[in-house]
């Protein structure tokens, strides 16, 4: 009895101890795509998340991509737009995150009545389950 009072009071002790915006910001290191624009057009565009909170966009040029932060459950994003005349404009995003698995990226918008704004999937998994359309390209 005295053991699995021990087991139970190490495996609470170690719960307690996780973080969960750790956990989140390990998961989200990668790189993550837009399954509908890989589906309509076999381009793969979306985020580089990497490690240390540098931020890139894939395939998006009209985007340079600075930083990105969890905070309270919420993904930052911020850097810079690039206009057609080449001026930059301040790009920052917060959208909240929905879900975020090894595989999966939803974010939702902040409002009251949340709804789907982007889907991602990681770029390792996307070419396997999302078949490109090649009858929208004729």
């Amino acid at each position: 009895m005295k053991n699995l009072f021990c087991i139970g009071l190490i495996l609470l002790c170690l719960a307690c101890g996780s973080d969960p915006q750790k956990e989140m910001e390990k998961k989200i290191v990668g790189e993550w795509c837009n399954p509908y624009t890989y589906e309509s057009t076999g381009e793969l565009k979306g985020f580089h998340f990497k490690k240390g909170g540098v931020c890139e966009a894939i395939n998006i040029p009209s985007l340079d991509l600075k930083t990105w932060s969890i905070q309270d459950g919420y993904l930052l994003i911020k850097g810079f737009s690039l206009e057609e005349d080449g001026k930059k404009e301040v790009y920052e995003t917060k959208e909240k995150i929905d879900l975020l698995s090894p595989d999966t990226l939803s974010l939702v918008a902040r409002e009251s009545n949340p709804r789907l704004i982007f889907l991602y999937l990681n770029t390792k998994i996307i070419k396997e389950r999302v078949a490109v359309d090649t009858m929208s390209w004729e």
